[in-house]
């Protein structure tokens, strides 16, 4: 096999180039830090909040239920991804965040048919303030007649006074 000058060249240039990066971790991590204060100063959001078919086993871990009637007696499963939330310092260096929760369901005019306060407390202890935490709230609405609904869940942040509802409309068939 023979290389011309050319091939040669090109070979040279392609192997001898050592891979170059963008960002170095001090440009991540000032990054990390914009994102922290933006995240701060935004009113609490869900990025996303739906129905899923089963019980998700993380953030973005998840199987979407089809847009169809549930049959009664089948659980509600609520998946969503808020923004927006707060972290509580530790003593020992770490950091709470989370939600108590209230739920509600309504006829499609708003007229109030269940309501609990309290009715789930979702908290994670960790030593990073994380962005990617998932809400998944089961309702077992079991003895519910057919028809359509509203459930509404409202979320209050544990680490500030900041607060969302996510609204789902829904039908129970027989």
């Amino acid at each position: 096999m023979r290389f011309t000058s050319t091939a040669a060249f090109l070979l040279l240039t392609v192997f001898s180039t050592a891979p170059t990066f963008a960002q170095s971790l001090d440009d991540i991590v000032k990054a990390e830090k914009a994102v922290d204060a933006a995240w701060s100063q935004s009113p609490l959001r869900f990025r996303q909040a739906f129905f899923v078919s089963e019980t998700p086993t993380g953030f973005g871990i998840y199987k979407q239920r089809p847009d169809a009637p549930f049959k009664v007696g089948d659980k509600l499963i609520v998946y969503a991804e808020p923004v927006g939330y707060g972290w509580k310092q530790n003593d020992d260096s770490t950091v709470t965040f989370g939600f108590d929760v209230d739920v509600a369901v309504k006829s499609p005019d708003g007229k109030v048919l269940f309501n609990q306060a309290n009715f789930s407390h979702l908290a994670l202890t960790s030593h990073a303030r994380n962005h990617e935490f998932m809400l998944a709230l089961t309702l077992d609405l079991s003895g519910a007649d057919p028809g359509q609904y509203v459930l509404e869940y409202t979320t209050r942040d544990i680490a500030s006074d900041k607060s969302a509802v996510i609204s789902l409309p829904f039908t129970l068939a027989n």
